[in-house]
């Protein structure tokens, strides 16, 4: 079998930014008749500054900017938090079941992995088995 096309893809590298894919989920919201998909890259600029970004077919994305993300992670460790979430979120409601979220894995109190859980709907409004997928925080 070969491989599917991705439904959305990570922009490809310029001069300016070098662009480096690191995960890709999708799913299908049965409901809607919709797919929903997240492509996450790391983007590192001339200077070696970077960030992760996810980018999203459906909805708004997020940005994890390395300093911020170390000190959430700091607190969230403090706290005895495993995870925490970050930029857009869909919450699961008592009439809707749809869970979107980005969630940043800690470990020792630094960013160890991002994980991009989405849970839609079934045809008759119940929920979907989750699709997710994690990578680990890059190196530096």
């Amino acid at each position: 079998m070969g491989m599917t096309r991705q439904l959305i893809e990570a922009p490809a590298s310029t001069a300016e930014q070098r662009i480096q894919s690191l995960g890709y989920v999708d799913a299908y919201d049965a409901v809607l008749n919709c797919d929903y998909a997240f492509v996450a890259y790391k983007e590192t600029d001339s200077s070696g500054a970077w960030r992760v970004r996810i980018r999203s077919s459906q909805t708004a994305g997020a940005v994890f900017e390395p300093e911020m993300m170390r000190t959430q992670a700091r607190a969230a460790g403090a706290q005895g938090k495993p995870f925490f979430s970050w930029g857009y979120s869909f919450d699961p409601s008592a009439s809707d079941p749809r869970s979107i979220q980005f969630r940043v894995y800690v470990t020792d109190g630094k960013p160890a992995e991002i994980e991009m859980f989405v849970q839609l709907r079934k045809a008759d409004g119940t929920p979907d088995a989750p699709r997710t997928v994690r990578f680990a925080w890059p190196k530096e």
